[in-house]
């Protein structure tokens, strides 16, 4: 089974799943995006898991709990520094695909074309101007896990371009 597809059939169970936990939606948007960016983590790992939906609920169960711990406490937000760096922007892509002969930076305008214009301005804040998760989340009003899985799905969108630039018959 397919990371995506794994995503699809089980996001909406996982989010009921953590609302149910802690009734408030925003909580459970943001605990459930983390399961599956942690699972998205894991990759291989968690694709050749012997229940990867089981993963999915006892991560959320996890996540909950953390929840609650970081609520007594008063520190709802998330530590920066515990999570995950996503694989490659458009560029790093590129430059593993066909190194030395590859125009990186050609190719990064053409990816970027193909982006819906709140994706370009996402890519150009964290990729080009290298601002943090955190002061972009900050500026869009958002919490820093809804622009992590935006990134997330930005990534994803990117390699599937440049999989179209088929580069290996150059």
């Amino acid at each position: 089974m397919q990371f995506e597809e794994i995503c699809r059939e089980n996001y909406a169970r996982i989010y009921n799943y953590v609302l149910a936990r802690t009734g408030k939606r925003e909580a459970a948007e943001d605990i459930t995006q983390n399961v599956f960016l942690i699972a998205c983590q894991k990759g291989e790992a968690f694709l050749c898991h012997e229940k990867p939906i089981a993963f999915l609920y006892v991560t959320a169960r996890n996540l909950v709990l953390e929840y609650y711990k970081a609520a007594r406490s008063d520190e709802v937000e998330l530590d920066e520094t515990k999570m995950p760096v996503y694989g490659r922007d458009a560029y790093e892509e590129l430059c593993v695909r066909k190194s030395d002969s590859v125009n990186e930076s050609c190719y990064q305008d053409q990816v970027i074309r193909k982006l819906q214009p709140e994706e370009r301005e996402l890519y150009r804040k964290y990729y080009i101007d290298k601002r943090s998760m955190r002061s972009i989340a900050r500026e869009l009003q958002i919490s820093e896990p809804a622009v992590r899985m935006k990134y997330m799905r930005i990534r994803s969108k990117v390699r599937k371009i440049v999989a179209d630039f088929k580069l290996d018959e150059f």
